[in-house]
């Protein structure tokens, strides 16, 4: 029996083709790795720049093919084009690849009912195995007996994500109660709000740290709470504080001793590690070192984080961004979903709805919809489509009314970045999200922390897609507090039509544009200048209302009054006064 050590040591060892194909034996692939000369890797479609394949035979038609990959290329892409290949050359057999290029590993395999194949993979950090890494390859060996096709079946779902998001949430929701109920003299719903506040701004940070920008260390949070520790403990105070607040909200040249000891650490704004009205109410609240250490020990050091979401063609055995808006979910209790009708939209629905929404919002006769659809889906577009569409997307907005965590606003955002790389918008894909999200997209909820949660959802879609090495070149993150508010969209006349955005609203929309990208001490004048204008035509908008229903009022008054065709008066009726 495979144990979790020995597996953990079977992944951090396979760096060569032996020691991947030790990893693989405990799957039942134990057969002699025979090699593959230039004229089969040619026949099954491979890449002859990958520098060794071997394969493997197991039982029936299943096969493990071990292979060392070209350092020059990410490993992820080159699985695809593997899986992409495979799948049509071979369809009778049931492939397992274990692979290696640079410092990361993976087992992959995807199931051959469709194509291009969606690829279900554990990737590994060989000089940092987690406990999930660990706990999947046994899995993986627990079902490795039995008929060949079921146990190939088995596999696509363990290495598929949703057995590694049940886990998760169940870590996630143990620690952040026990986080809560340790912190003493706060009542236990704020207590609650500010450990799922603290715990969320730690998984942020565990997704920078998996791009390398803590100080280029993947394993920076635990290293220095391992400091932390030795030097005599109060890991929030002396660390956290110091790091959410004087660091990555602090631009670097600003930055107090103490947080330059913190290294290379970019400077992020966008309100993220700014304190909330909560923890300016509970300044002296501090979790103890003994919390922290199990959060680490059991959730933020027990599980590998990628900063790549899932997609249809790849899903990966990691915590990704989009399992936050499910772990929001996940915390709310039963009698809080009933009460205000909370509730994880499935991605397909997300997909489906958003999809069809986009398609009839942005097509017409010079633009049909079939055009939007196969942007959508990555086809190109003939010139003067791509025109009209470029021409659309500059003034098109999204208003999720009801936006919770973020699911549809972080879909609509890849999906309008997209268009706009399929209308011939060449620049990088970070810089176009930012844009898009800046610009384009707006949500509202009732609930405050779904608020905070999907703006720290869509400041991740931005910074996933950066490939800034140079922490001090690092582009601050937009404000989104003026994009994604609190509010209740059913009371009032939120879906009225909107005012006309000539005149007036020009000094609207340029404050919005100059305050999203504000940082530093620019930040609070462009705020309440903001909010004054925003003030100013709410207070407009009432008043012509109010004109409006003087004018009505007017004019029943005088068809009462006026004589009908026997010119009699009509006089007031019963209903009068309620209209």
């Amino acid at each position: 029996m495979l144990t979790l050590r020995h597996a953990a040591e079977l992944l951090a060892a396979t760096s060569s083709l032996d020691a991947l194909a030790a990893a693989v034996a405990p799957l039942g692939f134990t057969g002699p790795a025979l090699p593959l000369d230039a004229e089969a890797r040619e026949q099954l479609g491979l890449s002859l720049t990958l520098r060794e394949v071997r394969v493997v035979r197991g039982r029936g038609a299943l096969r493990a093919m071990l292979i060392l990959a070209s350092p020059d290329a990410a490993l992820r892409g080159q699985l695809t084009e593997i899986a992409a290949a495979l799948a049509r050359r071979s369809r009778g057999v049931l492939w397992t690849i274990a692979a290696c290029a640079g410092d990361e590993s993976a087992i992959a395999c995807w199931e051959g009912d469709r194509m291009p194949p969606r690829i279900v993979a554990l990737v590994v950090n060989r000089r940092r195995i987690v406990s999930s890494d660990a706990d999947s390859l046994v899995a993986l060996a627990a079902a490795s007996e039995g008929d060949d096709l079921l146990v190939h079946t088995r596999w696509c779902e363990l290495l598929g994500r949703e057995a590694l998001t049940r886990r998760f949430y169940r870590a996630l929701e143990q620690r952040v109660t026990a986080l809560a109920r340790s912190l003493v003299r706060v009542p236990a719903e704020e207590a609650a709000e500010l450990a799922l506040l603290t715990v969320s701004r730690l998984v942020f940070l565990c997704f920078l740290q998996a791009k390398g920008w803590l100080n280029g260390e993947r394993g920076f949070l635990s290293a220095r709470y391992d400091e932390c520790m030795g030097a005599g403990g109060s890991f929030h105070r002396r660390v956290l504080l110091p790091l959410f607040f004087g660091t990555l909200n602090t631009p670097i040249r600003q930055r107090a001793p103490r947080a330059r000891a913190f290294g290379a650490v970019p400077f992020l704004n966008g309100g993220l590690f700014t304190r909330t009205a909560l923890e300016r109410r509970h300044p002296a609240a501090r979790f103890p070192d003994d919390a922290f250490g199990q959060l680490f020990a059991q959730l933020l050091d027990a599980y590998r984080f990628t900063a790549r979401e899932d997609d249809e063609r790849w899903s990966e055995v990691a915590i990704d961004p989009e399992m936050l808006g499910r772990a929001f979910e996940s915390l709310m209790a039963a009698r809080d979903r009933r009460t205000t009708g909370a509730f994880y939209t499935p991605q397909p629905l997300v997909t489906l709805v958003a999809d069809t929404a986009l398609a009839v919002a942005l097509s017409d006769e010079a633009l049909p919809a079939a055009a939007v659809r196969s942007a959508l889906h990555g086809l190109p577009m003939d010139r003067d489509c791509a025109e009209v569409l470029r021409e659309r997307l500059l003034g098109f907005t999204v208003l999720d009314p009801a936006c919770g965590s973020g699911a549809f606003l972080v879909h609509l955002l890849e999906r309008l970045t997209a268009l706009h790389q399929a209308a011939g918008d060449t620049r990088q894909v970070a810089v176009i999200r930012r844009e898009v999200l800046a610009r384009s997209l707006h949500g509202v909820d009732v609930n405050p922390t779904a608020v905070w949660l999907c703006e720290l959802r869509l400041w991740l879609c931005v910074v996933i897609e950066s490939d800034e090495t140079r922490m001090g070149a690092v582009t601050p993150l937009p404000n989104l507090d003026c994009n994604v508010r609190v509010g209740d969209s059913l009371s009032g006349d939120g879906f009225a039509a909107p005012p006309s955005v000539a005149g007036p609203s020009a000094a609207l929309l340029r404050l919005h544009e100059r305050y999203v990208r504000a940082a530093g001490a620019r930040k609070a004048p462009l705020r309440r200048a903001l909010a004054r204008e925003e003030r100013m035509r709410a207070l407009a908008a009432l008043e012509r209302e109010l004109r409006a229903l003087a004018g009505v009022r007017r004019e029943r008054v005088l068809a009462r009054r006026s004589r009908d065709l026997f010119g009699e008066r009509r006089g007031s009726g019963a209903g009068d006064a309620e209209e």
